[in-house]
């Protein structure tokens, strides 16, 4: 299946640009944001937001890790 592998090897690129769609979309919780507080307190919600950004960052620094680099 040519189009599973080069969807593979697009990975990154691919959630790259879905990011990008989501931010010029204005992504805003605002609407959920008090239910979500009610679930899971203040707390959690800032807990869950640290939690996110970091795997992101280790995300991002695993894939760095991945390409090779030029002599």
């Amino acid at each position: 299946m040519k189009i599973w592998q080069w969807a593979k090897d697009k990975f990154g690129r691919l959630v790259t640009a879905a990011g990008g769609l989501v931010a010029l979309a204005d992504l805003d919780i605002s609407p959920i944001k008090d239910n979500l507080e009610a679930l899971i307190s203040h707390k959690g919600v800032q807990a869950l937001t640290a939690v996110l950004f970091i795997a992101s960052f280790l995300r991002h620094h695993w894939v760095a890790q991945q390409t090779p680099r030029a002599p």
